[in-house]
């Protein structure tokens, strides 16, 4: 049963994200005693943990942080967190949660990001990867408890037609806006 599944989805026109995705880890502090604040400052801004990533929409965060990137013991380029639009995601998971950002928020290291650079509207990739059938994909394809880029960018991008797409973005955007 799951073979036919994979083989309908599989069987139609599709694109994928590799080579038209960057991705990156969220920052890893080293000590997160030390560097994160449970409030605000004047000089700290938030940064998104895993678990304060949720389908669609980031949650307000957890914890926030004073971006002292020499004092880390991993950060990638800050232009992939300053993305203009971008998919923050729970890394350690058993099912995809994906949120859209379009604010260029920092994550922590339990919540990674793609930012797709290819044609494919983001808003419909958020979209897909939260819905149960690519639920249903990940955990034929990969059973893992952890969503690693390989995963994603192997996930299948149906091409459909301009309109489909159009509507489906609309659709995102109202439950963006709704939350």
């Amino acid at each position: 049963y799951a073979q036919e599944i994979l083989d309908h989805v599989f069987n139609r026109p599709y694109k994928t994200l590799q080579e038209s995705a960057e991705g990156a880890l969220g920052i890893v502090t080293g000590d997160n005693k030390k560097h994160l604040l449970d409030t605000p400052t004047e000089k700290s801004e938030p940064i998104y943990r895993g678990r304060d990533v949720n389908y669609f929409l980031l949650d307000s965060p957890s914890s926030f942080i004073e971006l002292n990137i020499k004092g880390y013991q991993q950060v990638a380029p800050l232009e992939k967190y300053r993305a203009k639009e971008k998919l923050i995601y729970k890394f350690i998971s058993s099912k995809l949660v994906f949120a859209y950002d379009n604010k260029k928020s920092l994550t922590l290291n339990s919540a990674n990001i793609i930012i797709p650079s290819g044609d494919y509207p983001i808003k419909v990739i958020v979209a897909l990867f939260n819905s149960t059938l690519y639920q249903y994909l990940f955990k034929c394809m990969f059973n893992s408890v952890k969503v690693l880029r390989d995963h994603l960018e192997n996930l299948p991008l149906p091409t459909w037609k301009r309109e489909t797409l159009l509507r489906l973005e609309g659709l995102v955007d109202e439950i963006i806006k709704t939350k």
